[in-house]
């Protein structure tokens, strides 16, 4: 090591036990408002050391403010989508309305809002031509390394009462976090859509809520057997928004 690196090295040794005792010495005087003082002080001198590394995002845990969810702090989330229904499957039917179908355009929108806010997701049926077992669906989740399991279906009664619509989501309380999950989409579907809130229910009969291994919850967005609900759902502007609160409701589960 020449003699200039070693004039260097001392030079900075010094500098750098003169910098920790102003650190502490302030720490004492100053008491809260050291934590911004000291965090400017570290930049300099890391800059005058010739440190030019990425910058660490500010988090000013003293504005009160709420730190801002960017989109690279999604990346490596996985959100696996189910399509409920599929293939000779229809799911409920009404009207020409076809449950399988619905599921889908509405898995589809999901997946295309979630990337576009940075997360990754797995369709677990692509069309509406197949008809992927509820095992292979648990499956394929698993096997994608998915954090969370998010299932879309319809509803539909046959009864005597009238007017029955709205939205209610199923979890299995075997699965940790299921709960809050679906709690937070369906919060985020019900505020958006303005539809009926019927609640967050718990259940161990459906199979891909109970199976799955991670996360899971079974929305039922609408009832097909209600005029004015079956309309709604089949429309894009309808869609967009129930799309939107259910994004938002799994944005917040990651947060």
């Amino acid at each position: 090591m020449c003699r200039q690196s070693r004039n260097y090295k001392k030079r900075k040794l010094v500098r750098t036990v003169a910098f920790l005792a102003a650190f502490f010495l302030s720490a004492a005087v100053m008491g809260k408002g050291f934590y911004l003082l000291a965090s400017k002080c570290i930049s300099v001198f890391a800059q005058e050391d010739g440190d030019r590394g990425a910058a660490e995002p500010v988090d000013d845990r003293t504005s009160g403010e709420k730190p801002v969810f960017t989109k690279v702090e999604r990346n490596g989330w996985i959100v696996a989508i189910d399509p409920g229904h599929g293939g000779e499957d229809d799911g409920c039917y009404r009207e020409g309305v076809s449950e399988a179908h619905v599921n889908l355009e509405l898995a589809r929108a999901l997946s295309e809002k979630l990337q576009a806010l940075g997360f990754e997701t797995v369709m677990l049926r692509e069309d509406n031509e197949t008809l992927p077992s509820l095992e292979e669906r648990v499956t394929e989740a698993a096997k994608a390394g998915a954090h969370i399991f998010v299932s879309i279906h319809q509803n539909a009664y046959d009864g005597t009462e009238s007017g029955v619509s709205g939205i209610e989501t199923w979890y299995c309380d075997t699965l940790a976090d299921s709960g809050r999950l679906a709690q937070l989409i369906h919060e985020g579907a019900v505020q958006r859509t303005g539809a009926v809130d019927r609640g967050v229910q718990e259940t161990d009969e459906l199979y891909v809520v109970r199976n799955a291994s991670m996360p899971a919850c079974l929305i039922e967005t609408a009832f097909l057997s209600d005029p004015a609900e079956r309309n709604a759902i089949t429309s894009k502007a309808y869609q967009d928004k129930l799309v939107e609160g259910m994004a938002e409701g799994i944005d917040a589960f990651f947060k």
